[in-house]
C-alpha cells in the first residue's frame, strides 16, 4: 500500500510557494504609495497651527511656487526658500485667532497651513472660503 504523502506535497507545494510570493509582494510599507506621503510627519505642526481645531480634509505636497499663485494676497510665501511644501487643509468655521499665522481675513469655512517638507514648520497659513486646491481624491 503506497503512501498519500508524497502526491499531496506535490500538489499543495507549488498552491503554497504561490501564496508566498503574493504575500511578500503585499507586504507592510512606511509609505502611503502618494507623493504626500512624507507630509504626514508634519500634521503634529499643522494640527498645532490650527489649535485642534476643525477636521483635516486633507494633505497635498505642493510647489511653492505654485501656491504663490493661488494664495497671492499671503505675503509670508513671498520669503519661503523651499521649493516643495506640505499644505494641510482644515474645515470647520475658522476665525483669525483660530489659525496661527493667517492675517489673510477675520474669517472663513477652511484653514490652509503649509509647512516645510524637511524638518517640519509653518512657513504660512490662511483662512479661506474656497480652497487653493484639490485635498480630495473624489468629488
Amino acid at each position: 500500500m503506497r503512501s498519500r504523502w508524497p502526491r499531496l506535497a506535490a500538489a499543495i507545494a507549488p498552491v503554497l510557494g504561490l501564496a508566498l510570493l503574493l504575500a511578500a509582494c503585499g507586504g507592510p510599507r512606511n509609505t502611503l504609495g502618494t507623493a504626500a506621503s512624507p507630509c504626514y510627519r508634519a500634521l503634529p505642526g499643522a494640527i498645532d497651527a490650527v489649535h485642534h481645531k476643525g477636521h483635516l480634509v486633507g494633505v497635498r505636497r505642493v510647489n511653492t511656487s505654485t501656491l504663490q499663485k493661488r494664495l497671492p494676497a499671503n505675503q509670508q510665501l513671498a520669503a519661503v526658500r523651499d521649493k516643495q511644501l506640505c499644505v494641510f487643509a482644515f474645515v470647520d468655521d475658522f476665525h483669525a485667532g483660530d489659525v496661527t499665522g493667517a492675517t489673510n481675513q477675520a474669517h472663513g469655512h477652511y484653514a490652509v497651513v503649509a509647512l516645510t517638507l524637511k524638518s517640519p514648520r509653518v512657513v504660512a497659513a490662511a483662512i479661506v472660503d474656497q480652497l487653493p486646491t484639490r485635498f480630495r481624491h473624489f468629488r
